[in-house]
């Protein structure tokens, strides 16, 4: 196995952190299928059906507020990928920078993916991201 999953798994990958980083919703939400699921380190920590990703980066937008977020970027390394027929897996491992109040500092974690292919395109399908600092 490379250390890099097929094209349209990277892609979507790219799309995902492209669009988080330059707070770009449309790119963002672009990636994402109609059941996907998010589950993240700010309450309510988890986020479902209807309309998971909007959900969460609506509660995003409000936690950025509270704490006085100026600045999040995330860069990351690919790490384990799988990819079985109409299914895929992967996990990064991601440096998140945020600067609250001034103050920039840098979160470790890794973000899991799952990903499924229906009507021959792949979308994100679930996001988790485990924070180790």
């Amino acid at each position: 196995m490379t250390s890099i999953p097929p094209a349209e798994i990277q892609s979507l990958i790219e799309a995902h952190v492209n669009g988080f980083n330059t707070q770009n919703s449309e790119l963002f939400f672009s990636v994402f299928g109609d059941t996907a699921i998010v589950i993240d380190g700010i309450a309510p920590y988890r986020w479902l059906n209807p309309n998971a990703p909007a959900n969460w980066l609506a509660d995003v937008e409000k936690w950025r507020r509270d704490l006085g977020v100026t600045y999040e970027h995330l860069s990351y390394d690919m790490g384990f990928w799988n990819v079985e027929g109409s299914s895929a897996y992967a996990v990064i491992s991601g440096s998140l920078t945020v600067t609250i109040k001034g103050q920039s500092v840098v979160r470790t974690g890794t973000l899991a993916y799952t990903f499924a292919k229906r009507d021959g395109v792949w979308k994100i399908e679930a996001q988790a991201w485990g924070r180790t600092s």
